[in-house]
């Protein structure tokens, strides 16, 4: 079962990926500029006074604007950092990304963990989750090393509420593979429609 669990989800990667990389540059900006207005409306995001985001990379839902955003509306921004060597996700506050994040794991812009004033999960009043694929019911699939699904899953209910999914539309799939560590989130925002499960 496991196996095939695994299967459906890697050829669902593949599958979305390659859509996802076949969309111009023009067209990434265009529909993340969209996406970042829906979130920003959100009372998922309104309410919070820290929103943990996460910086892009590839062809993933550019989230610059989100930062800015965050940064702008005076509340505290915190981004991860991952340590191959630990299972978690380590959080950080930023308040300058051109002073504070340098190219991590992957190439992915990252706390510098000496700039930087570590945090915990319980600080966070909003999260920001990137992902592969969705489904209309919160599933996300991600690239599989289990950052986020551990994560999410050990928000406080009251912070699972409060989780968004970025996505294109080209990114939401019939049903996300759901194994019992796989997380779901909250409100899923594409430049189409938003999405609300659980508020």
């Amino acid at each position: 079962m496991r196996a095939i669990e695994d299967r459906r989800k890697t050829e669902i990667r593949k599958r979305i990926l390659k859509r996802r990389d076949a969309l111009s540059e023009a067209e990434r900006f265009d529909k993340s500029k969209i996406i970042w207005s829906r979130v920003v409306q959100t009372w998922e995001f309104q309410q919070a006074d820290s929103v943990m985001l996460y910086a892009n990379f590839g062809s993933e839902v550019q989230t610059d604007l989100l930062i800015e955003s965050t940064l702008a509306a005076n509340k505290r921004l915190i981004l991860p950092r991952v340590n191959p060597g630990l299972p978690d996700l380590e959080l950080y506050f930023v308040e300058d990304i051109s002073e504070q994040l340098a190219p991590g794991y992957c190439g992915i812009p990252e706390p510098i963990p000496e700039r930087c004033q570590r945090t915990q999960l319980e600080e966070v009043n909003c999260v920001i989750a990137p992902g592969i694929a969705f489904d209309r019911f919160g599933g996300r699939l991600g690239y599989g090393g289990g950052y986020y699904d551990r994560l999410l899953n050990a928000l406080s209910p009251a912070q699972a509420r409060v989780s968004i999914g970025l996505a294109y539309e080209l990114q939401i799939v019939d049903e996300v593979p759901q194994g019992f560590f796989d997380a779901r989130v909250a409100v899923l925002a594409t430049e189409l429609r938003l999405l609300v499960e659980n508020r």
